[in-house]
């Protein structure tokens, strides 16, 4: 990817005459973006008033999202499973107590349609694009907003005939990262 910006710089200058510049850059969403996805799973729903249903995630949106907060930044969202199953308008919350920790799928409606939520029937959910700054709150293996734990950083990565594989990167943050990092040790 990077040989082919050069070369279109390149290309661009020699066609203008131009000498070619010294670059600098960043790789932001628009070079990285595609390179990250968050899985979810919804644990339980609440009702707000007589006509919002919340579903909760695992997890918090302040933590491993921010850009959808801070920026609004709005991602590709899909129902992992049950694609079959009946659909409902929903809006989505994180664990903490933070008012700003949802999802706003759309300034003016913010809600969700998602498969109608089923204790018995667990529904994950994958928001995808989210490769350049997601890490940016506490830093990778650091502490999260209202100790939220890391998730776990699977990779995916196809050979060259084609088969997918996996590996876990990084586990889930435990209670025990996070009192080590705070600097309490259970061995002392």
């Amino acid at each position: 990817m990077v040989s082919e910006i050069v070369n279109q710089i390149k290309l661009t200058c020699e066609e203008s005459d131009v000498e070619v510049p010294n670059i600098f850059t960043e790789f932001g969403s628009f070079t990285v973006g595609e390179s990250g996805g968050a899985i979810y799973e919804i644990l339980y729903q609440k009702q707000q008033n007589d006509r919002e249903k919340w579903n909760m995630i695992n997890s918090s949106f302040i933590t491993t999202l921010p850009d959808s907060w801070a920026i609004s930044k709005k991602f590709v969202m899909l129902p992992l499973n049950r694609w079959n199953d009946e659909y409902e308008r929903i809006l989505l919350g994180g664990l903490t107590c933070d008012s700003d920790d949802y999802y706003n799928s759309e300034q003016n409606t913010n809600a969700i349609y998602l498969p109608k939520y089923k204790k018995e029937k667990p529904l994950f959910i994958g928001f995808f694009n989210t490769g350049a700054y997601q890490e940016s709150i506490g830093g990778f293996g650091g502490l999260q907003h209202c100790l939220i734990p890391q998730p776990k950083h699977i990779l995916i990565d196809r050979d060259e005939e084609g088969t997918l594989s996996t590996r876990v990167f990084s586990e889930q943050q435990n209670s025990e990262d996070l009192l080590h990092i705070l600097g309490y040790d259970r061995n002392k």
